[in-house]
């Protein structure tokens, strides 16, 4: 039964949508309950939360925090946050600080090679969003440099590309410390997306393990029965509870569909989110 999708994304961070249309589209959908999972910020949890009362439709307040893993990125999901907790506001204060640093210095390379952004006018454009490299890869398509999100990324911003830029990231033990404090439930991100090594991946369900991470993302966007079993199988091993979410990003993404994903692979019921809730 499709009940749930515990992984979306609204215009405080890099979604199309704004807070309220992204929970009017998942009452569209029928979907009983939503996670809004923005990029390391809050900020539009509560206008979320507001819109679940007027639509009926219930918003886990949450958050993805980006961590770094050797040289690569890892991402854990926060569910239950208590948005009001004095433990937040100075991480994610430093985390948007050495972000907007990042950007600063991506602005430099693309102006290197003629493409001008201007902070402060994409930040105006963009209000109350955290600004990253998603606002860039469409300020490319804008200049015709590149056709999509995926493109830019895949040509331009992703790590070893021309622009990318490396930020300081909160390692894993400080996320999932910050989460657990803050009264949530950390929870492991699309785990196949980071492509590592299968010694690297046993390493990151260590740690998460001895963390205190609650969960692993099992079913996402694209994800086969071979990927679900690989990773539900993890889960009963490491002690997770097996969550379920689309990284929905509305029209920014128009191939992953809230509530079922990619080609309908996606069928989470409310006894997911309900089992993540009881975990010890």
């Amino acid at each position: 039964m499709r009940e749930i999708d515990l992984h979306t994304h609204t215009d405080i961070s890099d979604g199309s949508e704004s807070p309220e249309n992204t929970v009017r589209h998942a009452k569209e959908l029928g979907l009983r309950a939503i996670a809004v999972t923005d990029h390391d910020s809050i900020n539009g949890v509560k206008a979320a939360q507001k819109a679940g009362e007027k639509y009926g439709v219930e918003v886990v307040p949450g958050m993805e925090l980006t961590c770094g893993w050797y040289d690569k990125e890892v991402h854990i999901l926060a569910y239950d946050l208590d948005p009001d907790s004095d433990r937040l506001p100075p991480v994610l204060s430093w985390v948007v600080e050495d972000r907007n640093e990042r950007n600063r210095k991506m602005i430099d390379l693309l102006a290197r090679d003629g493409i001008m952004i201007d902070l402060d006018e994409l930040q105006a454009k963009h209000p109350n969003s955290t600004i990253g490299r998603p606002h860039f890869a469409m300020c490319l398509i804008e200049e015709g440099i590149a056709d999509s999100v995926t493109d830019a990324f895949n040509r331009f911003l992703d790590p070893g590309r021309k622009y990318y830029v490396r930020r300081h990231f909160l390692s894993l033990e400080d996320a999932v410390g910050l989460i657990i404090s803050a009264g949530g439930k950390a929870v492991i991100a699309h785990p196949r997306q980071y492509r590592i090594s299968s010694e690297s991946l046993t390493e990151l369900m260590q740690r998460g393990a001895a963390a205190g991470v609650s969960g692993l993302e099992c079913f996402y966007s694209g994800y086969g029965p071979e990927d679900n079993a690989k990773y539900l199988a993890m889960a009963e091993k490491y002690g997770f509870c097996p969550t379920a979410g689309s990284d929905w990003h509305g029209s920014h993404k128009p191939h992953i569909h809230m509530g079922s994903g990619i080609d309908g692979e996606l069928c989470a019921p409310y006894e997911i989110l309900t089992n993540l809730r009881a975990h010890k």
